[in-house]
């Protein structure tokens, strides 16, 4: 008997010329997550979403900001037959270097150093990306327990 993959939505954090990127899972966690430029998301997402229906996304999660408008252009002329949603993305940005710092604590002299007066050594709108996912499935109402299992797998498919 085949266990059934898990439910995930693709949230993305529309720049103006980076793209943030999250499989965010239906019981909040979350598998791969990433950054891409402008010019290489077409990749992305025929990548994350072209593929068998049982292995893709439930929906396409476009965090309402900067780019979102030219995003969903582009989206749309890929011809994927997949759900596009629009969520708000207002702090996401803030709130992902918080989340970025409490997953990845400073170490040596910078445990010293207000998280405040410090910056990812890295872009973070990956951490926006996922951010805009989980706010989403709580708002609609659509986070699941996760099922107790050993399997660490992130990503389904």
């Amino acid at each position: 008997m085949s266990e059934t993959p898990k439910k995930w939505i693709l949230a993305i954090d529309p720049g103006s010329d980076k793209i943030g990127y999250a499989v965010v899972n239906y019981d909040l966690s979350h598998g791969e997550m990433g950054v891409v430029y402008l010019s290489e998301v077409h990749k992305m997402f025929k990548r994350m979403c072209n593929v068998p229906p049982e292995s893709a996304p439930q929906a396409v999660i476009l965090g309402n900001g900067t780019a979102a408008a030219a995003i969903c252009r582009l989206y749309n002329s890929l011809e994927i037959d997949l759900p596009v949603r629009f969520a708000e993305e207002k702090n996401t940005t803030y709130k992902a270097r918080a989340r970025y710092f409490n997953d990845n604590p400073p170490t040596g002299f910078w445990r010293l150093v207000p998280i405040g007066l410090q910056m990812p050594p890295r872009p973070v709108d990956d951490y926006a990306a996922l951010l805009i996912g989980e706010k989403y499935l709580v708002e609609q109402k659509l986070v699941e327990l996760a099922a107790k299992t050993d399997d660490k797998s992130e990503k389904p498919g």
